[in-house]
């Protein structure tokens, strides 16, 4: 559901049986097709709000850079207002699908390339946004390269889906049997914590000493979703510490999961709360370029 901290990039997130040899921020290639069919999208109030934020709700000629973009999910929504966007995404199967779903945009591209290797312009993009992705981006990288990127005044935005109830206290008592010792610290998490799992953000922007003093800007939007126990399963398979476990310990959980979710109505009712971080940069006069 949450993690209190940014994950370590160089270990899995993951209790039990996993395997070691695939890096768990590039899992989400393997199973691209069925990320881009169950992962939600993000409210349409929260993009506008987003664009708000940065001066864009009437503007689409100022370049937009979305960090790890995956088959889409946000760069349609933004794209289809009419953004000038440039989308990163290093898993070669997920730009795949992020080209077809953007194919009738003419303001978007995507460039397969970690945020880690891209070369952007320096100080050319007005906003640069990352959705359910700036955890996986090396922490000596994140807003040293978003400051060089962006525009004096431009905005960082990173903002993640959250879900805090799976529709009730029986399902939630079933699941946690059917984890067992799987991923159990996702459990101990209250629903205040789910929500504020990512607020690790707002201190990273402030240390880093690159944007605008004052509190770093909040945006919160509730919103519900329900899962049949099958598309359940399948927005679980893209979740990379599901995706970590060895073949043999996903099945068994999943038919765990199936039991639990068929045995309390077969279907999941989810409370998802998207929670948004925002800064502008400081005004470059008189500092000297960032790295």
């Amino acid at each position: 559901l949450a993690s209190r901290s940014p994950p370590d990039l160089t270990q899995p997130q993951v209790t039990g049986n996993a395997q070691p040899l695939h890096e768990q921020r590039f899992v989400f290639g393997e199973v691209a097709q069925t990320y881009d069919l169950r992962r939600p999208s993000y409210p349409s109030h929260f993009i506008d709000s987003v664009l708000a934020f940065a001066g864009l709700e009437q503007d689409t000629t100022t370049p937009v850079a979305e960090v790890g973009a995956g088959t889409g999910k946000a760069s349609v929504a933004l794209a289809a207002r009419g953004i000038t966007l440039t989308c990163i995404e290093p898993s070669p199967p997920m730009a795949a699908i992020a080209r077809h779903n953007l194919a009738k945009f003419h303001n978007a591209e995507v460039e397969q390339v970690s945020f880690e290797d891209w070369q952007p312009t320096p100080h050319s993009y007005g906003l640069l946004l990352a959705a359910q992705s700036w955890h996986w981006v090396s922490p000596e990288v994140r807003c040293a390269k978003a400051h060089r990127a962006l525009r004096p005044h431009g905005t960082l935005a990173v903002f993640w889906n959250t879900m805090f109830d799976l529709g009730g206290a029986n399902l939630e008592r079933d699941l946690i049997i059917a984890y067992g010792d799987l991923m159990a610290e996702q459990w101990q998490l209250d629903q205040a914590e789910r929500i504020e799992a990512n607020s690790w953000v707002i201190a990273e922007i402030e240390a880093s000493g690159l944007f605008e003093p004052g509190p770093v800007m909040t945006l919160s939007e509730p919103w519900h979703c329900t899962y049949e126990a099958e598309s359940w399963l399948q927005l679980l398979s893209t979740h990379s510490d599901h995706r970590m476990l060895d073949e043999n310990t996903r099945a068994g959980l999943f038919d765990r999961i199936r039991t639990a979710v068929d045995t309390n109505g077969g279907h999941v009712e989810v409370d998802y709360v998207t929670v948004g971080y925002l800064a502008r940069t400081r005004d470059r006069l008189g500092q000297e370029d960032d790295a």
